[in-house]
Parts: structure tokens; sequence; C-alpha cells
């Protein structure tokens, strides 16, 4: 099928008749995430939604949809500010819900999330808000790339804190004065 995502589904409805959607959804689409990565080139993201209804002893069954969502997201590693790509491979079960449930310890708990679908879900927005809360806090390679190409200043990292490459120029003289004493 088509790769846009619907901005209108009615969830119920499709959990019920086991539907199934699936497509991919270049990076340029996805404007919220756009703004947290380090460039928009690269594959799309790939998405699946599946509904059905999921048994429950007792009780009617849960009306459920689970969105996979897989890709590889362009960032910059905060250790050695190279560009990497952050492998996102995502699964989540949505609990088709009336209205929000209070947050209580039960609710935090749940292996799936509780998703209110009275009214029609803009999947687009449901793709994209997963993607965002897949992406780590700080984007580091597992191993930063030894870089080969001569760097066009020289630097000492092992002399330098962290906190001070944050802002390179910010206490250069500093910097230069001290190398001059310390010599």
């Amino acid at each position: 099928p088509g790769s846009m995502p619907p901005r209108a589904l009615t969830l119920f409805d499709f959990a019920r008749s086991d539907g199934e959607l699936h497509g991919r959804l270049p990076l340029p689409n996805l404007s919220r995430l756009s703004e947290l990565l380090s460039s928009t080139q690269g594959p799309p993201v790939q998405w699946a939604l599946k509904g059905f209804q999921r048994e429950r002893i007792g009780m009617r069954p849960q009306a459920t949809v689970t969105l996979q969502v897989r890709g590889a997201l362009p960032l910059i590693c905060q250790r050695c500010l190279q560009a990497m790509q952050y492998a996102v491979d995502e699964t989540v079960d949505f609990r088709l819900v009336a209205e929000e449930p209070e947050l209580t310890q039960a609710e935090v708990e749940a292996e799936d999330e509780a998703l209110p679908a009275v009214h029609p879900v803009d999947v687009l927005t449901l793709i994209e808000d997963q993607l965002i809360l897949a992406l780590p806090i700080v984007p580091m390679h597992e191993v930063c790339p030894q870089r080969d190409a001569p760097e066009p200043t020289p630097s000492r990292t092992d002399e330098a804190p962290a906190e001070d490459r944050q802002h390179p120029f910010a206490n250069l003289r500093d910097l230069l004065g001290d190398a001059k004493k310390k010599r």
C-alpha cells in the first residue's frame, strides 16, 4: 500500500477488522523529528501498524494496535562530534481506550500504552512520536571512529575536560596563557 500513513484512522474499527498497514516515510516528511536530526538525508523510516482483538479471560476482548518503526536516524555523536546513524527498531502495543486512564502504578507498569481512540487517530503523529521517544538523550557511537584525516587545528583532547569542548573558543585565551606558563 501507499507509504504515507493515514492522518485520520478509526483505530477501533481497524483493530476489529484485524487491519494491517505499512509503508516507508522519508525523513523530511517528519517535521518534528527532523528538527532533532543532524540531517534529513537517509533511508526512509519503515513503519507497520497491525490491529487485533486481544483475548482476555472473563472480559470482552481488548482492541489493540501494534506499531513498529524501524530506521537509521542521522545524529551527531556528542563524544567525537562526528555524524552517526542511530538504529531504531521499536514495537509498541497500544491498548485502545475511550479516554486517557489515570496514571496509576499499574498503568505505568503496563506492557502496553493506553491510546485514546474515540476520535480518528493521526497515524503519522503516532509514528513520529515513537521515533522521537526512541532517540537517545545523549547520542554516542558505541566506539567512536578513529579520525585518519589530520585536524585543521592541533588539539590535545586529553588536556581539556568535556565541558570545555562544548564551546571550543570560549576559554582559548586562558588555555593559551596556561600552556605558556606550564612550559
